[in-house]
């Protein structure tokens, strides 16, 4: 029984504590609802459930929606469509310097 408790201590310390520095990192921007510091004392005053709400509804995605879901990106390089073109500059400037090399003039 001692155990369970202190294990069910624990980690209501760790939720809290992983919610305050979350909210403490995030840019205002990604913050919703209230202020930084506002979030911070409803995390402290009301650990397990502020801690949800922080995640249920204080925090807002780089693209403006809310949750803690992340913005899907490119997996590979080959999948990024900046850096096909990047890729595709290099090598076009590649190309024409060795043109010039050459002697042939675009």
């Amino acid at each position: 029984m001692a155990r369970g408790i202190i294990v069910a201590v624990v980690l209501a310390v760790a939720i809290t504590l992983y919610s305050v520095f979350d909210c403490a990192a995030r840019p205002r921007d990604q913050v919703a609802a209230l202020p930084k510091w506002a979030w911070i004392l409803v995390i402290l005053l009301l650990p397990i459930i502020g801690a949800g709400l922080w995640f249920l509804i204080g925090r807002k995605r780089a693209d403006g929606g809310f949750g803690g879901r992340r913005v899907a990106r490119p997996s590979a390089p080959d999948d990024d469509p900046d850096f096909l073109r990047r890729i595709a500059e290099d090598v076009e400037q590649q190309q024409r310097r060795e043109r010039r090399e050459r002697g042939e003039f675009d």
